[in-house]
């Protein structure tokens, strides 16, 4: 089909050639110079215009054979074509190549809910696909007495024992676990971070920030310092890293953390985004959006990810009003306002509610 097609786009240029060569060699009373180059370019002209319309059917026709790949493709192709290209990072998160791309190649899409019963966390699965609202996923494959400290859009769990001494990775397609060397549990974890590289084979990344031991000496009270560990899975061992120096009394707030663009990022107390790029190994301290970031008493701001990017969502409880803010650029560290919700429906029925995720509609 593109070999038929191809052929068509280039079998046009020996035909135009030819239509202008017979029109010098004809044999017609002779033309002014002027008239003879008018006649030339409106025939280039029309065969552009014929070379263009091909060549815009042939594009239809590759896209569309593009279109019908992807939805069928795993999330991994889907995922580095979003890098290659801004035309199909936009289509790949539309709403229906969402649904089309789930029906074909059965993916489950939703929400991982854990809570605490009877002093054990229990596990649930809530899915966002319209045709697949009651899929069950078992977890009873996972060992007992263990908490999910981290997950992926992968399915990859990163779960810690109760007694916070062993790591297990668990892959929920195949319902299999595995567990990883032991860390130094000397130290208190303050958060955990799993980052996937690639699936097949898998490789991944674990990320661990802990409280340092007690020092005596001068800059220990004027910032905070935070301990990072590195495991690999490639050569599953752990190595430590610098230490992270925050300003003093900054912190990572619990269960905030957000995968975008190869970094983690954690809300702090100060309101700030932490963020970690967890393959240069690096940090970086981003301020959030002035709006969000002034009279902090009466508003809830929260991380979450939407069409690959970071979102920061903040709802003003004294004027009921939701803010939504993008990272339109990650290097830049560029982000706009998209919308400004009144939520005071939601409120009158649920005075408490949190934004938990953003759904393509």
């Amino acid at each position: 089909m593109f070999k038929h097609a191809c052929s068509s786009v280039w079998n046009k240029g020996p035909s135009n050639s030819i239509f202008l060569a017979r029109i010098k060699s004809c044999r017609h009373p002779p033309v002014s110079r002027r008239i003879r180059s008018s006649l030339q370019s409106r025939n280039i002209a029309c065969g552009n215009r014929v070379l263009c319309s091909i060549m815009d059917s042939v594009g239809d026709l590759c896209r569309d054979a593009i279109y019908e790949v992807l939805t069928r493709s795993s999330m991994e192709t889907v995922g580095k074509c979003r890098l290659l290209s801004k035309e199909y990072n936009k289509l790949t998160y539309e709403s229906l190549f969402i649904k089309l791309h789930s029906q074909r190649t059965n993916i489950v899409s939703g929400f991982l809910i854990q809570s605490m019963i009877r002093k054990e966390y229990q596990f649930s699965f809530v899915s966002t696909n319209g045709l697949n609202t009651h899929t069950q996923i078992p977890f009873d494959f996972l060992p007992d007495h263990v908490e999910i400290v981290s997950s992926t859009n992968q399915g990859i769990l990163l779960c810690r024992a109760h007694n916070k001494s062993c790591y297990y990775v668990g892959d929920l397609s195949i319902q299999q676990w595995q567990k990883i060397p032991n860390p130094k549990t000397q130290y208190d974890t303050i958060e955990s971070g799993l980052m996937i590289e690639r699936s097949k084979p898998l490789r991944y990344k674990i990320v661990r920030f802990l409280k340092p031991k007690f020092r005596l000496h001068k800059e220990f009270y004027m910032y905070h310092y935070i301990r990072v560990e590195l495991f690999e899975s490639a050569t599953r061992k752990w190595k430590l890293l610098d230490e992270v120096k925050l300003p003093h009394e900054e912190s990572l707030h619990r269960m905030t953390k957000v995968s975008v663009n190869g970094s983690l990022h954690w809300l702090t107390w100060k309101r700030n985004v932490f963020a970690f790029d967890v393959k240069r190994e690096s940090h970086c301290l981003l301020p959030l959006p002035l709006p969000a970031s002034e009279g902090n008493d009466n508003k809830d701001v929260r991380l979450t990810k939407y069409k690959g990017k970071l979102v920061m969502t903040c709802i003003d409880r004294e004027r009921n009003f939701m803010e939504v803010w993008i990272m339109e650029d990650h290097d830049r560290k560029k982000r706009s306002k998209r919308h400004s919700i009144n939520i005071g429906v939601l409120t009158r029925k649920e005075p408490h509610i949190s934004p938990f995720g953003l759904l393509q509609c």
